[in-house]
């Protein structure tokens, strides 16, 4: 490996770790945010950190993104969670990536980070709902309180997605 290629490496997990590093602290905000915006419905959350997941679709090899969501996701369980939100979250966030990696490459100039965002947002609340229903059996309940959850969702997504469409020029390829 040659001088300039080893620098533009270092350049680049330099800035994967800053990225990690504010989805982390994304998740806290998000969590004191919707604890305080949604109060009557205590495990959703806005996704802040999926914006740096989005532009990791984007902007980063598969590899990469996949080491940043097992990065957010470890760290934040680790950080804000217990070992059941930590199970739910991470198969959450892990079909979110999948999701969102798959149309982005299938669909990639038809469809906007709007989107894509708003797949991985069905696709994570869908993941939870399964997975809290295996681990808690909860039948019907879970149907309803699954409807409001992807209302939201629906919300919180294209929020995400318009700020990720505003920040991609920031990250653009050639400089990664």
């Amino acid at each position: 490996m040659n001088r300039t290629s080893s620098h533009e490496q270092i350049k680049k997990i330099i800035l994967i770790a800053n990225l990690i590093a504010v989805s982390v602290i994304f998740s806290y905000f998000d969590k004191m945010i919707s604890q305080a915006v949604l109060p009557f419905l205590p495990t959703a959350k806005i996704g802040l950190a999926n914006i740096v997941i989005l532009i990791g679709v984007y902007r980063f090899s598969f590899k990469d993104t996949l080491i940043m969501t097992t990065l957010k996701v470890t760290l934040s369980g680790l950080l804000f969670g217990g070992l059941i939100s930590f199970v739910i979250s991470s198969a959450a966030s892990f079909m979110s990536f999948f999701g969102m990696y798959i149309f982005h490459k299938v669909l990639k100039d038809k469809v906007s980070p709007i989107s894509i965002s708003v797949i991985g947002g069905f696709l994570h609340i869908v993941t939870q709902l399964v997975v809290v229903n295996l681990i808690y059996s909860l039948g019907d309940a879970i149907l309803y309180y699954g409807a409001i959850m992807i209302m939201i969702s629906l919300v919180t997504s294209v929020m995400i997605g318009v700020v990720t469409l505003k920040l991609l020029p920031y990250f653009d390829k050639s400089t990664l």
